[in-house]
């Protein structure tokens, strides 16, 4: 990341901090002790995994098991048959198995909904936050980006680049027959899904003929209760907001019973629902000292305080793996010791600030040390890292 890039991401999450001292919510505390209850029940609970899978299946809906993200990959082709253009909706799952590139290497056309994940598309660019992926590029920079892309000038205010992607992604949406979503929750009580947006893209997405959500076997709750009390948690830390624009539930196709009560199914799109739920080494990290990270819930509000995130930006991360959460899961996930581990402060920011309280910087530690001369050695050297660009941001060189 360049310094300006550093600066609009330091900008947009004191944004979010701001929103979140002006609008404190309600009996927070207790909220999130009830949240910790729930995934401290729910993650490796393979009892309520298959309790969620079989509710689904009696909802109506087809539920495919993935182990990893090549037979998750697969799947989905096998679900899109001869079809070649697809719309999707945000998903951080879809981007840890690298979707969109399998499916475009098999010719199919992807286009991404979200206003955020669209320009990122368009400028081949990495994510920022996992609710707000642009957040470090400046609308100057992002208007570039689109008149080389559109061939056209674009304005370099928000409000105009909004409305050329948005007429961009709506043009793409009309012609679509099969939209992929990801999901925020499937409730194991009730078979339902999930999810959660501002946009209003994933209602559109969600209204093809055939729906398929691509998500983690992590994201099981007990409950639509539960479910819902994640996500007020999740906006707040995300956004500032109590609640999301828009939460839709699933629990099934469209149909009707108006005619003597019997139902009929595919009376409006979706007419099909396939869930894709994917291991991808969850079962195994669940074994060992990091089931706790299966316990994030994405809301990213780490990021907001983290000194080493706010200094480089993504250059802390790996692939869609951002920050010291997101390189612990990396280097647990890949059974390699990840040389972006040092630059982790151990700090403690993130355990502050995460609603569960996780503790990260105890993991970071256990994966790069070798004993007490290991700590010390990479105490010295990610804060040496910070210091080194801090000094560059000040200077105005910034980005590594």
């Amino acid at each position: 990341m360049n310094c300006s890039e550093v600066f609009a991401l330091r900008k947009a999450f004191n944004s979010v901090k701001e929103r979140q001292a002006q609008n404190p919510p309600r009996d927070f505390a207790e909220r999130k002790k009830r949240l910790a209850a729930s995934r401290e029940m729910c993650v490796g609970n393979e009892e309520l995994l298959e309790r969620a899978v079989a509710n689904l299946r009696k909802n109506g809906m087809i539920v495919h098991l993935a182990k990893d993200r090549f037979e998750a990959v697969d799947m989905i082709l096998d679900e899109l048959s001869e079809e070649k253009l697809v719309v999707k909706s945000k998903s951080n799952v879809t981007k840890e198995i690298e979707l969109t590139k399998a499916l475009e290497k098999k010719g199919v056309t992807v286009v991404e909904t979200d206003i955020g994940d669209r320009i990122l598309q368009i400028l081949k660019a990495n994510p920022s936050h996992p609710t707000g992926p642009v957040t470090h590029l400046c609308a100057k920079e992002i208007a570039k980006g689109l008149s080389e892309y559109y061939g056209r000038p674009v304005r370099d205010d928000p409000d105009d680049i909004v409305k050329i992607v948005r007429e961009d992604v709506i043009s793409t949406l009309i012609k679509a027959r099969i939209g992929i979503t990801g999901a925020n929750a499937i409730t194991a009580e009730e078979g339902s899904i999930v999810m959660t947006h501002n946009e209003g893209n994933i209602y559109e997405v969600m209204r093809k003929e055939k729906h398929i959500v691509v998500t983690s076997i992590d994201k099981i709750y007990p409950d639509l209760e539960s479910a819902m009390n994640m996500l007020k948690i999740l906006s707040f830390n995300a956004t500032g907001a109590i609640i999301p624009s828009f939460v839709e539930i699933i629990s099934g196709v469209s149909k009707t019973a108006d005619v003597e009560k019997k139902f009929v199914k595919g009376v409006h799109s979706p007419s099909e629902i396939t869930v894709i739920l994917v291991d991808n080494r969850r079962s195994e990290l669940v074994k060992n000292d990091a089931r706790e990270l299966l316990y994030c819930v994405g809301c990213g509000n780490c990021l907001l305080h983290c000194p080493m995130y706010n200094t480089i930006g993504n250059e802390f991360a790996r692939g869609s793996h951002l920050g010291g959460k997101g390189i612990a899961y990396h280097s647990l996930y890949s059974n390699e010791k990840d040389e972006k581990l040092m630059y982790c402060l151990t700090c403690g920011k993130c355990r502050e600030n995460c609603p569960l309280g996780l503790d990260i910087p105890d993991i970071i530690k256990r994966l790069r040390s070798n004993g007490l001369s290991s700590d010390v050695y990479y105490f010295l050297k990610s804060h040496t890292l910070w210091l080194y660009y801090q000094s560059l941001l000040r200077l105005g060189i910034g980005g590594k």
